[in-house]
């Protein structure tokens, strides 16, 4: 699903009222999956078990969901300074500066042995896949990398700075991502060779 936002948001302004929409039905979607399974698993006396499943599920989707709207008020608020969208995705000069002066990298350096493991233990299959685990996880789950204080200075900087924390957050990823191809030997230029193609008609 996130591959195809991405595409959209790739795509001309004309998008604007389908992303809003999408985001729209994204929590109606929340709402009937909750009451649905609700009512299904009372009368069937399935309760716990059924709400378990459908609490994980609607977990997933508020992630997405989550993601998804640091993308769109992210494009439609300026234009990314900090990473460049073009594939394979790259940090700025500008954004090279804010690494420098707030000193990032050696918050990457402090967390990589949580990092690393992170990253290994979603067992990606390919570049792609390791790239856009470590960009989602930076800013839907940055807790995952990071503890709170660091994502404290991370919201900070995005105070300060005006930049979009999404903008932050994906720059962040964008180090995790770089270092751990770096010390895995992994070409960056394999990410492009993975990623999902778009659709006859659709942006890419």
């Amino acid at each position: 699903m996130l591959d195809t936002i991405n595409a959209i948001l790739g795509s001309p302004f004309g998008s604007f009222s389908f992303v809003l929409g999408f985001l729209v039905l994204g929590g109606w979607l929340i709402h009937y999956a909750t009451k649905f399974v609700t009512e299904y698993s009372v009368k069937h006396g399935q309760f716990n078990e059924r709400m378990d499943k459908t609490e994980s599920s609607i977990y997933k989707i508020q992630e997405d969901i989550a993601y998804i709207k640091g993308s769109f008020e992210a494009a439609v608020a300026i234009k990314d300074v900090l990473t460049r969208k073009k594939s394979p995705i790259s940090i700025t000069e500008f954004g090279l500066q804010v690494v420098a002066d707030h000193n990032l990298d050696a918050m990457v350096d402090s967390n990589w042995s949580k990092i690393n493991t992170s990253v290994q233990n979603m067992k990606a299959n390919n570049p792609y896949d390791i790239q856009e685990f470590c960009l989602e996880t930076a800013f839907v789950k940055p807790s995952v990398f990071f503890p709170d204080k660091d994502i404290d200075k991370l919201k900070l900087i995005s105070f300060q700075t005006g930049i979009p924390l999404f903008s932050v957050a994906r720059m962040m990823g964008v180090l995790i991502r770089d270092r751990y191809f770096k010390e895995n030997g992994i070409d960056i230029a394999e990410i492009d060779k993975h990623r999902p193609q778009p659709d006859q008609g659709e942006a890419p």
